[in-house]
């Protein structure tokens, strides 16, 4: 049983959260939550009605329509390094949002295609293409390269021609933009387009820019400090090496070693162990893969600049069969893991048929949510402390993103992918592997078993390494600079693994599911989609309803107690 310090200390820990991560991003973009947001359907419909209005293309000709959420994450990332995130609202999101929905409408037989970026929360036709010009997300909303690529592409740029620039700048006025905001900077994209920058100031050293074709193309674009664009580039080759280097190479090293222990230790444990859990995993994962095609697009959209189809399904398969090999590394870390930690004389984690199992998983969840508000508090004040220190700011990434589900109720599924895998990899097997190695190596140097001092400090010091691999697998976000989730991470991960010690295995799983459930949770409740705010409810007590049904269920089909060795 907790005693009330503990419970005291969740409390904390929850308001901490609510006070520092909560309440002071639940008005930012960035965050979403500033105010309703269009559904998928309802973007789709305004386009069509967009699609009929200004270019008579009727909704019963439209072959197929696409919704994608893309975000300007350069922007969103310079907004936010720069604290210019409030400024932007008040004065720039309403007509040039950094995030929008596009709508990819194309005719029977390919006869007419049009591209519209519309606002999120109003709907409004932000800007479009027709035909073949500005393919892709840099043809809506800005896609800027690095600063070497800029500087030669502007070398290869076409002069445009007063003419063009007359004609753009008498366009946009007959589309009701004041002329006078706006100078042309002698350049035209290479589709002909005319560059306009806007005369306005207040971003910092960003600038907006629109790219102009009467009747084909209005668009536009963040140009940022090529100070900037240098900085987020490097941060990218430098997460891509941490993620090479400090997560894939250890964990395809833990895939040989998992399947070692697993045989070797396989008379304490079963190898039925973590079939139920690996495979669980792996349908999930599967499952909310295929929930998030529009996202594959976005991804695609980020990487190439072109949106459709095109890679999408690659990218499914990839991403499946990767889901697969950490499926298959998921179930031999729960049988080595568990193998290994039963040979050193401890049981984290209880058998179905072991007497008090139902009782033990209640008890588990309980705890659960108890350990999982004490883990938001702390990460919440890691990431105050972080940010003060590193200057710590976050981009976006709309890969991921509530807007490109086809259902966002089902994103609580990979707080439960994350809760399964990542204790079994990551406490169980890689805590417990490294325990083996500190403590059998400490034990042949002394030539006896250390005392239970020296095996509580080794034991910490497994936690280091195994929670630093699990920190590197977690670089890639959208959270800059990289090494910032890094030191968050492997903190944190010293704290779950502490937890699993204290209250087993089952404990951490459900407090790393309550964990991400809250989070994901509460963006749901504040992501301006009104059919996400039953989810995020559903969200935060489906851990509990799981544990209830796994303890009515023991309780029907006990099945046969077997004695095992300890």
């Amino acid at each position: 049983m907790l005693s009330f310090r503990w419970y005291a200390i969740s409390g904390i820990g929850f308001l901490l959260f609510l006070f520092l991560q909560v309440f002071p991003n639940s008005g930012s973009l960035s965050e979403p939550g500033s105010g309703r947001v269009l559904d998928r359907e309802g973007t789709r419909a305004q386009a069509l009605s967009y699609a009929a209005e200004k270019w008579g293309i009727r909704p019963d000709a439209a072959d197929r329509v696409e919704v994608t959420h893309l975000s300007d994450s350069g922007t969103v990332g310079y907004l936010s390094k720069e604290r210019l995130v409030q400024t932007y609202d008040k004065s720039w999101d309403a007509r040039f949002p950094t995030d929008v929905y596009e709508v990819d409408i194309r005719t029977s037989g390919g006869g007419e295609r049009l591209r519209l970026a519309l606002h999120m929360q109003t709907g409004e036709l932000v800007a479009w293409t027709r035909g073949g010009t500005g393919a892709g997300a840099s043809g809506l909303i800005g896609r800027q390269a690095a600063p070497a690529a800029s500087s030669a592409a502007a070398s290869a740029a076409e002069p445009a021609t007063r003419e063009q620039t007359a004609d753009a700048l008498a366009w946009i006025g007959q589309l009701r933009y004041d002329e006078s905001e706006w100078e042309p900077t002698g350049d035209a994209a290479p589709d002909g387009a005319v560059v306009l920058q806007s005369r306005k100031t207040g971003l910092g050293e960003a600038r907006l820019q629109l790219l102009v074709k009467p009747e084909e193309r209005l668009t536009y674009r963040y140009v940022l400090p090529d100070a900037y664009t240098a900085y987020m580039a490097g941060q990218e080759k430098i997460a891509a090496k941490l993620s090479i280097f400090g997560f894939v190479l250890p964990m395809l090293t833990l895939f040989v070693l998992a399947v070692i222990y697993a045989a070797t230790y396989s008379g304490w444990t079963s190898f039925r162990r973590g079939i139920f859990l690996s495979s669980a995993f792996f349908l999930l994962y599967a499952g909310f893969t295929f929930n998030l095609k529009a996202g594959f697009r976005a991804q695609v959209a980020a990487e190439t600049g072109v949106t459709g189809d095109g890679g999408v399904m690659g990218l499914l398969i990839v991403n499946l069969v990767i889901y697969a090999a950490m499926a298959l590394l998921t179930y031999f870390s729960a049988v080595g893991g568990d193998g290994l930690w039963r040979s050193m004389g401890y049981t984290l984690w209880p058998r179905w048929r072991d007497p008090g199992y139902g009782s033990h998983v209640l008890r588990s969840v309980g705890q659960g949510y108890v350990l999982a508000m004490i883990l938001l508090g702390a990460q919440s004040v890691i990431l105050v402390v972080l940010q003060a220190l590193l200057g710590s700011f976050y981009s976006s990434d709309a890969s991921q993103s509530m807007y490109n589900m086809a259902y966002p109720w089902l994103l609580p599924l990979l707080g439960w992918c994350a809760g399964i895998s990542e204790e079994l990899q990551s406490r169980l097997f890689s805590i417990g592997m490294f325990r083996r190695w500190f403590v059998g190596g400490a034990s042949r140097l002394l030539r006896r078993e250390p005392s239970r001092r020296t095996a509580a400090t080794l034991t910490l010091a497994a936690m280091v390494p195994a929670s630093a691999i699990w920190a590197f697998g977690h670089v890639g976000y959208a959270v800059y600079p990289v090494h910032t989730r890094l030191i968050e991470l492997t903190l944190m991960g010293l704290l779950f693994g502490w937890f699993m010690l204290r209250f087993g295995l089952l404990t951490v799983v459900f407090a790393h599911v309550v964990l991400d459930s809250t989070l994901m949770g509460v963006q749901m409740l504040t992501d301006g989609l009104p059919a996400d705010n039953g989810g995020g409810i559903v969200s935060f007590l489906l851990p509990a309803v799981v544990g209830i049904a796994v303890w009515w269920l023991r309780s029907r089909f006990p099945g046969r107690s077997v004695a095992r060795p300890l």
